[in-house]
């Protein structure tokens, strides 16, 4: 996803973190006479407003390493991580090293927000497509709640509400395409459960007619899995007293095959049963699509009266 920030690094070297600097006595480098944090923070960022980005980082560097105790080593950290930040959509990575390293050094610091905000947008910049895995939207997400949680009143909150919403969609529509995979590769009990746990996870941002669509797909085509006639035998053996791995009697065998027989047929038949339902909730919740005339297609192949929406 785009970060749609692409602008000149912020005026920081004289505005942000001046406090305290006052009439001290400036440090200067070890070993380099006459080399200030004042300088070396001016002339980094200088250059960066020039694009000279690894010359201003060099500067950057010489005061993040020789001279950390003095005020303009946060504003430095700062600067170094949107050195990164504003230099290109290659760089994300190593801007939310930097933001995060700021964020340690400094958990208390005034600019915490700026860089909260900053890290989340890193993530959010480098989010796959939904198709793929969404590992970079989870940490946006989480970056983007902490900001919420940690400064309500931030000028950056209506942005970052906006931008949740935009993850939860791409997480939601990553669960049903995964969904839809499975069932295009007949893991139906697989299917059911991505789809159920999408619709009930993210009510409000993913593309329900599809999901309904395939939701009824995988329990129309759905069987008793191996593991559900697994738990039924132990079911049965638990019935008779036995242990896991008893010799059934022919008598026992044959009433354990009718029963699993009957089970399996009662399975199968409330799966289809489950999969009109969402077939049904197509039609009538969104009548005139072509999901909806592809769930009516459905629910007539297997012989059900079907209910039209109240526009159809």
């Amino acid at each position: 996803m785009k970060v749609g920030l692409k602008q000149a690094i912020p005026a920081l070297t004289l505005a942000l973190l001046a406090v305290g600097l006052g009439c001290r006595k400036a440090k200067k480098v070890p070993g380099q006479t006459g080399i200030t944090a004042a300088q070396l923070l001016t002339e980094g960022d200088a250059l960066l407003k020039r694009g000279k980005w690894s010359e201003g980082r060099q500067k950057l560097r010489v005061l993040e390493e020789n001279l950390p105790g003095t005020a303009e080593y946060p504003a430095a950290k700062l600067l170094l991580a949107d050195s990164f930040f504003f230099q290109g959509t290659s760089s994300y990575p190593e801007a939310a090293v930097e933001y995060q390293s700021f964020l340690n050094y400094f958990p208390k610091h005034e600019r915490r927000p700026y860089a909260l905000y900053h890290l989340a947008l890193c993530h959010y910049a480098s989010i796959e497509s939904a198709e793929r895995d969404q590992s970079n939207t989870n940490k946006a997400i989480e970056a983007f709640k902490l900001i919420l949680e940690e400064a309500p009143g931030s000028p950056y909150v209506p942005e970052v509400r906006n931008k949740l919403v935009q993850c939860w969609r791409r997480i939601a529509e990553h669960e049903v395409l995964v969904g839809i995979f499975y069932v295009n590769s007949y893991h139906y009990e697989g299917a059911e459960q991505r789809l159920k746990n999408a619709l009930e996870t993210y009510p409000d941002f993913l593309d329900r007619e599809r999901t309904y669509y395939y939701l009824g797909e995988a329990l129309r085509r759905k069987f008793v899995s191996g593991h559900s006639i697994e738990k039924f035998y132990k079911a049965y053996l638990a019935k008779l007293g036995r242990g896991e791995t008893p010799v059934l009697t022919p008598e026992e065998l044959k009433d354990y095959q009718k029963q699993v027989l009957e089970f399996g047929n009662a399975e199968v038949k409330r799966y289809r049963e489950e999969s009109k339902t969402y077939y049904q909730k197509l039609v009538e919740s969104y009548p005139g699509t072509e999901w909806a005339r592809r769930a009516h297609d459905r629910l007539l192949e297997m012989g059900t009266v079907v209910k039209e929406g109240l526009d159809a």
